[in-house]
Formats: C-alpha cells, sequence, structure tokens
C-alpha cells in the first residue's frame, strides 16, 4: 500500500477539489492507498514524515519562503516529493492578484518548488513545456470527471428556449467582456422568447453585478415590472420566475455542487482573452461542458484548441469587438439541431479521455514508479 499525505488549503476551492480531494479519493477507493490530509508540514517531525512515501502540495510548497528547507526535510525522511500546479505562476498585469503575488514574491516561492521537487504533474502539454525548462521531471494528468461524484450526474431541466450560459468565478470579468457585442446584437437581433442568456456562479457583489449589466446590455431586456422586482432584491429565492425570462442568474454554490449548474443550460459560452498566462490554463471548462453534452461557444485560443475543432465546438476568433460570438449565438438560436449535434460530438471526445477512471491510471503509475 502506497501511503501519501496531501498538503492542501483549509477552504475547499475548485483547485482543491480538482486536482487533489477527487482524484485522491479515487486512488483511495481503486487502487491500494491511504491518503492523509494536512494543512501545512513545516513543523512536521522525520518521524511523522517518514510513514509516508509521497508529500503531494499544490502549486506552494510553503509561504513563508521556506520552500527549500520543507522539500528537504520531506527528502531526508525518505519521502518523494511531488508538486502539482495548474496555473502559470507570472500572472498577467490585469490579474486581480497580480499585486498580491508581486508583494508576496509568489512566483518566485513557486519556482523554487519546482525547482527542488522529485516530480511535477500539471494538466496539459503545452504547459508542461514550460514547467520542464526548470524540472525535466513532468507528467500531464488532465483535469477529469469522476462519474460517481454526485454532482457530475446528468439532471437536465428542460427549456422551450435555447440556454446560452457562461459558469465561472469573479476572477473573469475581462474575460466575460468579450461577450458585450455579442450579447448586444442578440438583444437586438433576435425574438426575446427564443433564447436565454444564463449567468452561471452569481452572488450579489460588485463583480457580478458587471458581468449581468454586460449580460444585459445595461439591463435593456424586456421590462417585466414582477421579474423587474425580484432581480432588485437580489435574493434566490424564488428564481423559479426567471425561467420564462430571457435573462436568469444562475445563484453561485460551493465546488460540491457548482457543476449542476450546467443542467440549466444548452450552450456553454467560453470566452478567454488571448495572453501567454491564459495559454497555459486548463481545459475544464470544455471537459465539463462535455461531459454534460453541451454545446460550445468559445474562443478559438490555447488551451481549447487542445480538444476543440469545428466539428465539435463554434470557434470564434480572438478580436477587440468580439463580434463572431453574437454571429455564432444567433446561428444557434436559428438551428438548434446544429447545437445538440456539437454536444454529442463533445461528449464522446471528453468521455475518451477526460475520466478520472483513464486519467489515474496514469497518476497510479506515477506513484508507483516514485516508490520504486
Amino acid at each position: 500500500m502506497i501511503k501519501v499525505l496531501l498538503v492542501t488549503q483549509e477552504n475547499a476551492t475548485g483547485l482543491t477539489y480538482h486536482r487533489q480531494t477527487v482524484p485522491h479519493n479515487h486512488l483511495e477507493v481503486n487502487y491500494e492507498y491511504k491518503i492523509d490530509v494536512t494543512y501545512d508540514v513545516s513543523e512536521a517531525t522525520k518521524e511523522e514524515l517518514q510513514q509516508y512515501q509521497i508529500v503531494s502540495f499544490l502549486r506552494l510548497v510553503d509561504y513563508k519562503f521556506n520552500t527549500e528547507k520543507v522539500i528537504q526535510n520531506c527528502k531526508d525522511a525518505g519521502c518523494k516529493v511531488v508538486i502539482d500546479i495548474d496555473d502559470y505562476w507570472n500572472l498577467h498585469p490585469t490579474h486581480e492578484l497580480s499585486k498580491t503575488y508581486k508583494e508576496n514574491k509568489i512566483a518566485e516561492q513557486t519556482l523554487s518548488g519546482l525547482v527542488n521537487a522529485d516530480w511535477v504533474t500539471t494538466t496539459t502539454e503545452h504547459f508542461a513545456d514550460k514547467i520542464r525548462e526548470y524540472n525535466k521531471n513532468v507528467t500531464v494528468l488532465p483535469n477529469s470527471i469522476d462519474t460517481n461524484e454526485p454532482q457530475f450526474k446528468e439532471n437536465e431541466s428542460y427549456s422551450d428556449r435555447i440556454r446560452f450560459g457562461w459558469i465561472g468565478g469573479v476572477f473573469h470579468a475581462n474575460d466575460v467582456k468579450m461577450l458585450y457585442n455579442g450579447f448586444k446584437d442578440v438583444w437586438k437581433s433576435c425574438n426575446p422568447n427564443k433564447f436565454q442568456l444564463c449567468l452561471g456562479g452569481y452572488n450579489p457583489n460588485q463583480s457580478y453585478d458587471f458581468l449581468e449589466y454586460v449580460y444585459t446590455d445595461g439591463h435593456k431586456f424586456p421590462k417585466d415590472k414582477q421579474y423587474i422586482e425580484y432581480l432588485k432584491k437580489r435574493v434566490k429565492e424564488d428564481n423559479f420566475v426567471a425561467d420564462g425570462q430571457p435573462y436568469k442568474r444562475l445563484w453561485g454554490t460551493d465546488v460540491f455542487n457548482y457543476a449542476m449548474l450546467y443542467n440549466e443550460i444548452d450552450v456553454s459560452l467560453v470566452p478567454l482573452v488571448e495572453t501567454s498566462f491564459n495559454s497555459y490554463k486548463s481545459q475544464i471548462k470544455i471537459i465539463e461542458a462535455g461531459w454534460f453534452k453541451k454545446a460550445v461557444i468559445v474562443s478559438n485560443v490555447m488551451p481549447y484548441t487542445i480538444d476543440c475543432n469545428k466539428s465539435n465546438s463554434m470557434l470564434v476568433s480572438p478580436s477587440k469587438r468580439g463580434d463572431g460570438w453574437g454571429v455564432a449565438m444567433k446561428s444557434l438560436i436559428v438551428n438548434p439541431n446544429k447545437a445538440d449535434d456539437l454536444a454529442e460530438s463533445l461528449h464522446e471526445l471528453v468521455k475518451e479521455k477526460y475520466t478520472m477512471d483513464t486519467v489515474n491510471e496514469v497518476r497510479n503509475d506515477l506513484y508507483k514508479r516514485l516508490c520504486e
């Protein structure tokens, strides 16, 4: 039996869910593993560490500039040190956390961990090539779907409208802004009884209020008095009043339930500003949409071009105006059967490449080699 110590964050996030919790729970259930979890090993004794063959970190080893010491302590205890990383350590200057990262020298601390680790795991081959500049020992373990997770069970709701939805977090405002002209075009050109624009992950705060402004072309949607009053309340209760409206909030939830929002849409909108930083992201939004048999309208940029092509997606070329988003949405409003065909094609790809059963065969083989 292989014993692994996961060093994780105290509060569950989408990152810890996909890169630590779910894959290692799957290992424990389906292979011979014992997984323990801790939030800090900086004070761990040699005797405490010696019971593990592998110590696995996520992105950062230590926030207090003791990265090399912590890794060496693990190695002195006979442990192999694995670091999993899914995002480029050099944030784009427009990123909301760039100032915090710079002040705390997160990039330098991250690189120190990558250089000194025994092995690094990551999400795409494109990102792996960048990591190999600092550590040659890299294995690609894509984000994947554990089909036994309750939130990934299909439970689709029905609508006589075609529903377009973006499902994401607050750090993607610049990406969602790319949709503005497309939404404006749809509001102007299409029958409001034929479509619904869904804002996934909504919470009553300034960030999502801005996204709502983008979605509704400055709140210019049809003036249903009851619905307007509901929106002003900014409460989750009675959200059913939005079912017959061309705009709907899909309220945010925790990391163990968020994927169920895909049951509320037919087409997933996946905009991404083309930058070097963004190119090293994972294609998790494509994987999730494909698993739920949702068509995608997606930016024609890395990392989405790893899997998306004309046979399974609607690709929108990068542009400042973003006119292509409106063209794509209008084409599916006119021909919703095309969305079904694209969704089925993408689902077949995801089912073949991105289930946890498939990806964890690679993870298990890696861990076994490290323990030889």
